[in-house]
């Protein structure tokens, strides 16, 4: 049977001529057709990976599973798991010491299937290659030592990560957050959260740390209003930063209704915004397909099933929202800049008074914010620009209030 024969057979609907495939693949230690399966898995649906898998671990047993091993010049991260789980079920001292030579020379693919292994097998004489490779430029491999590094519990290299937390360059601050995210400790998830908060790149570090603690465990474990901002942040990039299949990873639906009952009584304003922006974008996401073309069918539906969640409150109830949002100007300086965008887009006119008391502001960032929504709302006119453009030193700033109250 031809490799392409063999692969088609392998993906296909009909299960007993699959696990054939699976069989000779294994057993063969095909290395042809498992290539020729990562090149293909690409393009499959999750469904059929699945499959794929489920079909491959009923046919690898003690006697072949060191086939697998000549595998390990083609990465995938469908089948790492697999590959990995099977070599560390049937683990002894010569295979570790195999793998731990290919976690030092082998090619970037072997050395990514190797760290996941060690993550199912800690064993501390991989420790320090794990540590030089966990801030690698390669997220596979970074992510797989992290996380074997944590399995081993492994506290200086998450020490060190804690220390690059602390640096002014947000490429260095991204990678020690995924791989403290990696690491697995949710000591870290505090940490994080005040990291999100000051951060240029909020919205990559948000959508994070969920996949350290979940959403609905944070809201019940960590301060209320930092995990609130951390899902308001998530909202804003969604579509954009972050993929629309990360709606199911980070619990949308549950965490949105949630919310929605809290705020019938609790009636808080932080709340109120993220409702808002949610039934903004996940409109936007069902009315513009070319947000969702490239999505499998199961996004798709998940996105239908949140916008029918919120559109099933009433007017009363999202009119309510929006006067609850004008609040968030009174707050801090991210708060507010996340409200004024969105009640500027949303034409929230109950927010004159606020924005022309942050007029009084000697932050520029706020006081242009503030010009902006309010010439979107049609009410600039009554501002005084001379003594608004003394207080802004930036040049860019300068002309886009210039332009705002030409």
């Amino acid at each position: 049977m031809n490799t392409e024969t063999l692969v088609n057979e392998l993906t296909g609907k009909n299960e007993q001529k699959a696990h054939e495939a699976a069989k000779s693949i294994v057993n063969e230690a095909n290395t042809d057709a498992f290539s020729m399966l990562v090149d293909k898995s690409v393009y499959l649906y999750d469904f059929i990976k699945s499959n794929v898998n489920r079909r491959f671990e009923s046919v690898i047993n003690r006697d072949n599973y060191k086939n697998l091993l000549k595998f390990l010049n083609y990465y995938s991260p469908d089948y790492e798991d697999l590959i990995a789980g099977f070599l560390a079920k049937y683990a002894d001292e010569d295979l570790s010491d195999a793998l731990l030579e290919l976690l030092e020379g082998g090619s970037i693919d072997q050395k990514i299937y190797c760290a996941k292994y060690f993550s199912y097998i800690p064993d501390t004489a991989a420790c320090e290659l794990l540590s030089e490779y966990a801030f690698s430029d390669n997220e596979s491999l970074a992510y797989n030592a992290a996380q074997a590094l944590g399995a081993m519990d492994f506290k200086l290299s998450y020490n060190m990560a804690d220390e690059m937390l602390k640096s002014d360059d947000d490429f260095i601050v991204f990678k020690a957050v995924k791989f403290l995210v990696a690491y697995g400790c949710t000591d870290a998830v505090p940490v994080l959260l005040e990291v999100m908060k000051k951060s240029s790149i909020a919205e990559n570090i948000a959508g994070e740390i969920p996949f350290l603690e979940p959403i609905p465990v944070m809201l019940d474990k960590r301060n209320e209003e930092d995990v609130l901002f951390c899902l308001s942040k998530i909202l804003s990039g969604l579509g954009e930063i972050l993929s629309l299949s990360q709606i199911f990873s980070f619990e949308l639906y549950d965490v949105l209704a949630k919310l929605i009952q809290k705020n019938k009584t609790d009636k808080n304003s932080l709340i109120s915004v993220i409702l808002l922006k949610a039934l903004q974008k996940f409109e936007l996401f069902e009315e513009n397909e070319e947000y969702t073309f490239d999505e499998d069918n199961a996004t798709k539906a998940e996105i239908r099933e949140i916008y029918s969640l919120l559109k099933n409150e009433n007017e009363d109830f999202w009119n309510e929202q929006k006067s609850l949002s004008v609040e968030e100007l009174t707050k801090d300086i991210q708060r507010i800049l996340s409200a004024v965008h969105l009640i500027s887009e949303l034409k929230i006119t109950g927010a004159s008074e606020n924005l022309h008391k942050m007029l009084d502001s000697d932050n520029e960032i706020i006081v242009t914010e503030a010009v902006i929504a309010l010439s979107s709302l049609g009410e600039a006119s009554g501002i005084d620009k001379q003594k608004v453009l003394q207080k802004i030193n930036d040049d860019n700033k300068k002309a886009i209030i210039e332009n705002c109250l030409v």
